[in-house]
């Protein structure tokens, strides 16, 4: 037989000048706090042997060929399960967070993210469940 576990409280000393920070500067130091924001286009998954047959195309490879066949494409593309226009999630610290649209940025160099949506509490869970 087990003996119980018996619990008593931890004494604390009393704080008397204690700093109190308002609710503003609480803001300020969160503002500073840093995220790792990633979007992601979509997913896939593939039989090993397929993934090792990909391939970087050479610089004369037309991917747009209409004489290139499907097989022969597949080598160069990894097809995701999002259509073109749908949106993306946007995931802060691997947590789906919102929903945007993939854009080119002004210099047309580089993607952005338009945020066309900030899920709720309910829809963030939803969603990732379905990551999962």
């Amino acid at each position: 037989m087990h003996k119980p576990i018996q619990y008593s409280r931890v004494p604390f000393p009393q704080f008397t000048d204690r700093h109190v920070i308002s609710q503003t500067d609480n803001m300020a130091q969160l503002e500073r706090v840093k995220v790792e924001i990633a979007v992601e286009l979509g997913k896939t998954q593939f039989v090993l042997e397929d993934l090792l047959k990909l391939k970087s195309p050479a610089a004369d490879v037309d991917l747009n060929d209409p004489e290139m066949s499907t097989e022969e494409r597949n080598q160069y593309v990894v097809k995701l399960d999002t259509q073109i226009g749908e949106p993306v999630d946007i995931l802060i610290n691997d947590r789906v967070f919102a929903q945007g649209e993939v854009v080119s940025t002004s210099v047309g160099q580089s993607y952005g993210v338009r945020i066309i949506s900030i899920l709720n509490e309910e829809q963030q869970i939803a969603a990732q469940a379905e990551r999962k």
